[in-house]
């Protein structure tokens, strides 16, 4: 996004009356910014704009200087104040991120205004973009769309794409398809890639134009070959099913390969399917579980399903009925019929599970609930009348009072998501792949959104919320051209600091779980990291995620000889002291060891999670990952935060305050088992004093840095 680096090329030199200003600027352009700095700081301490101008892109940017966004606001001032347009546009987007000074909208404003009215085009679509979020100024779509304008007649690509989405949506000037494909090819030639990706979806679906096909594949094609994830999935699909092109399994698995390498579930998903029938690629069940693996462990139901199928007929993994059992689980909580049949078949007849008729009925009922009209949800209405005649009258109005219950928290899961592209799987098309761009978006930042599906769950929601409330948007958690706007200047000003300028972005906790120099964490706590840092012992690099238990592994290069031991025996109780320890908020609190104590005070979370604990010990930000003691130093969980533990709280609402959470031993230990990791356990027959579990906790715990 063409933001922050406006490129110079499009200033004319004006005459230089300055000695030395032409060769100042010269050595600038060509980044020699030790010479440049030599020429331009006599000329801007003398009064020329020109000098003032890139004087202050050198403090913002530290080339040739020290970093330094005080010094940046001085110079950009002085030139901005003598009338330089860039210079104008800079400061109004230092006074609306509050660098080098204190934040104000209304000065953003002004300064985008005056910018804006000298023609300088990214300072007319910002100002666009404060006119659509009511940022400084009243809320205006009208004049939104009036600034978009003047930018995008520039040749502003990111403008041409914003006002095509306001024809489109008819917010600010009247709905018009025709002037949306306008703009939006406008953008399109100049390769953003985002306005490619509606266009093939717009003729694909014939959606406001006339359907053609043969321009959807083009504009897909595109935006796939600049490795735009959506495109590359779409295009997979469309060779895969023969939509708009010849059916080619080859070329499906080249493009989905593509984007499941990229990370996208629903890709990863149907690449496994196809290593699963050896369409375009070999037979290979180990490679098919593979890449499920990948796609199930981003939340993808339809994956989590399929894996529970191949541990439970041992395809591709060793057979493993509780694993198949967890996997079903996973993908029946989404609102898959297919696992939810399975689990109930499970246990009644306690394959990986212990037996259990109550819940054989109701997994089977909702899976006659969920499942299509057919020959599925015959089976599973057989199959939970058969168990009905097994229970008493008690016992069966418990199962169907907590089916009801059950049935009230479940996600919705098309069974055959992915696998057909029709004319109204794109409809309306913009939704999906904006979303998709905004996921893909927040996880370079360092947020949450779950898996990047292109679809608005709870997850996306929650990471959309944070996002605002940290830049002040107004705090709505749905999608807005501002949102856009703000979340792709922020990702391409953080890309610009290159891999020679990492930034320390977030921190968490984290321990030892054995002595091969494995680290426990929470996902959140490292996802979207460019590089983690492991103090004091150098880089990790991540091995494993769980997503859903947000989990993740991490292995530094060198041995540990100082790693925590799980708790075994008895497992922890209510009412039990412990201990939680880790580095919250380091640089405000003290950079030491943190520890707080407190007691479990329930063996299940909101809803009745069995994979939480709930524990009075009071939680900072920061303390996430860290491990959970009892009084012998042994780990009966791993702490969460309350933001975290929010993704399962479908049934009960909002957490109160005042209340955290830690994973259970039972589910960390299952996620290490998963990955062959070779922990330790030890008797917590004998208590220590609390002094001497800190000095236990205080060899195995570390600080993790995610810097991006």
């Amino acid at each position: 996004m063409k933001i922050f680096c406006v490129a110079i090329l499009l200033l004319t030199f004006p005459c230089l009356a300055w000695a030395g200003l032409e060769e100042g600027l010269a050595a600038y352009e060509r980044g020699d910014f030790a010479a440049a700095l030599l020429e331009l700081r006599p000329l801007a301490l003398k009064g020329a704009s020109e000098a003032q101008l890139r004087l202050g892109m050198m403090y913002y940017n530290g080339h040739g200087v020290q970093r330094d966004y005080v010094e940046a606001v001085k110079w950009y001032r002085k030139a901005a104040e003598q009338g330089s347009s860039l210079a104008q546009y800079n400061l109004g987007l230092m006074y609306q991120k509050g660098q080098g000074v204190p934040k104000s909208l209304s000065e953003a404003v002004r300064w985008f205004r005056k910018a804006a009215e000298q023609g300088n085009s990214a300072a007319q679509f910002y100002l666009g973009f404060m006119y659509e979020e009511g940022q400084g100024i009243p809320k205006d779509l009208t004049e939104a769309a009036r600034w978009f304008r003047r930018a995008a007649e520039q040749g502003y690509s990111d403008a041409q794409f914003y006002l095509g989405r306001k024809y489109q949506e008819g917010q600010g000037v009247p709905k018009d398809y025709t002037e949306a494909v306008k703009w939006y090819g406008k953008a399109a030639e100049q390769e953003d890639s985002r306005a490619q990706v509606i266009l093939g979806a717009l003729f694909f679906s014939g959606e406001g134009v006339r359907k053609d096909v043969r321009k959807a594949v083009k504009w897909f094609r595109k935006a796939a070959e600049r490795e735009e994830v959506g495109a590359q999935y779409i295009l997979g699909l469309m060779y895969y099913n023969g939509k708009g092109v010849s059916r080619d399994y080859d070329e499906a698995a080249r493009w989905l390969r593509k984007a499941s390498e990229q990370g996208n579930s629903s890709a990863q998903y149907m690449l496994g399917l196809m290593y699963y029938k050896a369409q375009g690629v070999a037979l290979d069940y180990a490679e098919a579980a593979r890449w499920y693996r990948k796609a199930a462990e981003q939340g993808n139901g339809n994956a989590q399903f399929d894996l529970g199928l191949m541990y439970y007929n041992g395809e591709g993994v060793l057979q493993d009925y509780a694993e198949a059992a967890r996997w079903y689980r996973k993908a029946a909580e989404q609102g898959n019929s297919g696992a939810m049949n399975n689990l109930g078949v499970m246990y009644k007849n306690g394959f990986g599970v212990s037996q259990d008729l109550v819940l054989s009925y109701v997994w089977l009922n909702l899976a006659a609930t969920h499942a299509e009209p057919g020959s599925d949800r015959d089976q599973s209405v057989s199959n939970r009348d058969e168990v009905a005649r097994q229970l008493s009258a008690q016992q069966l109005a418990r199962a169907q009072q907590m089916s009801r219950e059950m049935d009230r928290g479940l996600g919705s899961s098309a069974d055959a998501a992915g696998l057909q592209l029709t004319e109204k799987s794109l409809a309306p098309p913009a939704p999906s792949l904006r979303i998709l761009k905004i996921q893909e978006a927040l996880t370079a930042l360092g947020y949450d959104p779950g898996p990047v599906d292109g679809l608005l769950g709870s997850r996306t929601r929650t990471a959309i919320r944070a996002f605002q409330a940290d830049y002040d948007l107004p705090v709505t958690g749905e999608p807005s051209d501002g949102l856009e706007a703000e979340l792709f200047a922020e990702r391409s000003r953080s890309a610009e600091a290159g891999p020679g300028q990492l930034q320390k972005h977030t921190t968490g906790s984290g321990f030892f779980v054995s002595g091969e120099g494995h680290i426990l964490t929470n996902n959140h706590v490292v996802e979207g990291c460019r590089e983690i840092r492991i103090a004091p012992d150098g880089i990790a690099e991540v091995v494993a995620r769980d997503p859903q238990n947000d989990l993740a592994l991490l292995k530094i290069s060198q041995k540990s000889a100082r790693y925590a031991t799980f708790r075994e025996g008895r497992g922890i109780r209510p009412g039990d002291h412990v201990v939680v320890v880790g580095f919250p908020m380091p640089g405000v609190l003290a950079s030491d060891l943190n520890i707080t104590t407190g007691t479990v005070s329930a063996l299940a979370g909101p809803g009745d999670d069995r994979s939480l604990l709930q524990i009075t010990a009071p939680v900072q930000p920061g303390n996430s990952g860290g491990p959970l003691l009892d009084l012998s130093g042994n780990i009966v969980g791993a702490v969460v935060g309350k933001m975290d533990a929010l993704k399962v709280a479908r049934l009960t609402g909002d957490i109160p305050q005042n209340v955290n959470f830690a994973l259970s031993a039972g589910v960390v230990r299952t996620f290490l088992d998963a990955y062959s990791v070779p922990y330790e356990t030890a008797s917590s027959a004998r208590a220590l004093a609390p002094a001497d579990v800190v000095a236990r906790a205080r060899e195995f715990t570390v600080l993790i840095e995610c810097w991006k």
